[in-house]
């Protein structure tokens, strides 16, 4: 159908729709926007909580650019304070742990509930203490094969003195980490467990942090010694390397097929080897045309000796001159009369050369290697060779090599040990897609209240058609009063008055409709004419 013949016909039934019809009408439609609108904000609506607390502006900075890369919704004070989401802030806290946030301020929690008006400062102290200790067992329990944590921490004394020399406060605290494996935790947990504790306390240095595991076994780390073994241990390196290229491409690829249906593997070989280069190029001089065999110099022995065959010159042979000929110191005599000469010279020439030394320090990636599974039978609006290269950019691999260290699958995704397929929620899917985009909500309040409008117009012109219609059937069933063979005067004048009062409603009723009126009355003609003939 045309869209020209649709507006007319829509102006031509809201024409005839009363004055009070239509103000119910936008009554309703501002309701159902009012609805949307409310609804939308419900859903965009977070409850943001601290982060972290008086943190320098470079490294919430840091914070922020990290919280991005994650897209994790954030607000930022002036004042230093990073917040979050509060459904999200312990999990937001352990991911920025491991990667050696905060490196300044501190996460304070608030008071416990029960801390009133009548509580002392030193309850409310201990209050704090409390919260904070199972705040910070809380996010060290959502790192990767952690069963529980528990956190106790010993408050030091402030400097009460200007001149007191020893500055340190002298907080400290411990930390046990049970295993789901009833193991230990990595030396990389264990650091981000120091860094967790230590920034989640004012003035608490990293090394008065201790960790055990649940074996009591003592697990601590320097930070000297994490670096240390970061570099000299070629599974930590590259357990780091894969989760960083893991987040990339979840990163990536959560933006298209959303992360729930993206599975990310890496593996990477780390070469620890040192290796010192040593490169010496050679190159030849300029040459001053192509006979040339000359070069530059660099040692040249001259050896010459003569005699003139007159009668001989004689001397002694060893007293030398500082000249390129060796020279006899001789003294005239007869004693011959014959002549030598002979002369000797010896040359070697270099070439240039230039030589490098560099040194390659451990840790080069040697391997790397990417497997991918999409949840679904195929892989979208990108095609493999897309999707590899995508993959391979985000993972920095070349280009010749992306098709042999790449491998992606499609395949609906399984869950249980019966097999059974995922099931997803509906509902859940769509408040998702919802709170993602609002503006569809918006779009769809639209449409809503467009159909509603004329699901309420089409009502109302149906009620008063049927109305027409019910007058139409009442005037026509109208009795006609016969005449009574009686004369008896009473029964008369009662119809008399009965047929006055139907005329009179009849001319009523022909008054306020006489669309209708004339409508029955050709009915009724046309009704006659054929009875008639």
């Amino acid at each position: 159908m045309n869209v020209k013949e649709i507006i007319p016909k829509i102006k031509e039934a809201a024409a005839k729709v009363s004055t009070k019809s239509r103000r119910a009408i936008l009554i309703g439609g501002a309701a159902v926007l009012v609805f949307a609108v409310v609804f939308a904000v419900l859903i965009n609506r977070k409850d943001y909580t601290v982060l972290y607390s008086a943190v320098n502006a470079e490294e919430a900075t840091e914070i922020v650019s990290k919280l991005q890369e994650s897209g994790v919704a954030y607000q930022y004070k002036d004042n230093g304070d990073v917040l979050v989401d509060k459904k999200q802030v312990d999990k937001v806290r352990a991911q920025l742990a491991q990667e050696g946030y905060p490196k300044s301020g501190f996460s304070y929690g608030i008071f416990i509930d029960n801390a009133g008006g009548m509580t002392t400062d030193s309850d409310k102290q201990t209050y704090k203490l409390y919260d904070l200790q199972n705040r910070i067992g809380a996010t060290i329990g959502l790192f990767d094969g952690v069963k529980d944590a528990k956190v106790t921490i010993a408050l030091g004394e402030k400097q009460r003195y200007v001149l007191q020399e020893d500055s340190d406060n002298g907080s400290s605290a411990s930390v046990v980490v049970i295993m789901k494996d009833g193991g230990s935790p990595t030396s990389e947990q264990a650091a981000a467990i120091q860094r967790l504790v230590a920034g989640s306390v004012a003035g608490m240095d990293m090394d008065k942090v201790s960790v055990f595991d649940g074996n009591g076994l003592e697990i601590t780390s320097s930070l000297q010694k994490a670096e240390g073994e970061e570099n000299g241990s070629g599974e930590e390196l590259a357990r780091i390397v894969e989760g960083q290229i893991t987040g990339k491409v979840m990163n990536l690829l959560g933006a298209v097929y959303g992360p729930e249906n993206v599975r990310v593997s890496v593996k990477c070989r780390i070469n620890m080897e040192k290796l010192i280069r040593e490169t010496l190029t050679y190159s030849t001089p300029d040459k001053i045309d192509e006979t040339d065999k000359t070069g530059i110099v660099s040692k040249e022995n001259v050896s010459e000796q003569t005699s003139d065959g007159v009668a001989g010159v004689g001397g002694v042979a060893g007293a030398e001159t500082n000249a390129d000929v060796t020279q006899y110191a001789g003294n005239t005599g007869t004693a011959g009369t014959n002549s030598y000469y002979s002369s000797e010279a010896t040359r070697e020439y270099v070439i240039n050369q230039v030589k490098e030394q560099g040194q390659v320090p451990a840790g080069a990636v040697e391997d790397l290697t990417i497997s991918v599974a999409v949840n679904g039978k195929d892989l979208g609006d990108l095609t493999m060779n897309q999707l590899k290269a995508l993959i391979g950019n985000a993972a920095g691999i070349a280009a010749e090599a992306q098709n042999e260290k790449i491998a992606v699958v499609s395949a609906p995704f399984y869950r249980g040990e019966g097999g059974s397929m995922q099931t997803v929620n509906p509902l859940e899917s769509l408040m998702e897609e919802l709170s993602r985009n609002p503006f569809i909500l918006l779009i769809a309040a639209g449409i809503i209240l467009i159909i509603i409008l004329l699901v309420v117009l089409i009502l109302v012109i149906r009620w008063r058609r049927k109305k027409k219609r019910k007058k139409a059937a009442n005037i026509q069933e109208i009795p006609v009063v016969a005449v009574m063979p009686d004369n008896n005067p009473e029964i008369t004048k009662i119809q008399n008055e009965k047929a006055q009062g139907l005329r009179e409603d009849i001319r009523d009723f022909t008054d306020q409709n006489p669309e209708i009126s004339a409508q029955l009355l050709k009915s009724w003609l046309n009704g006659g004419g054929e009875n008639g003939g």
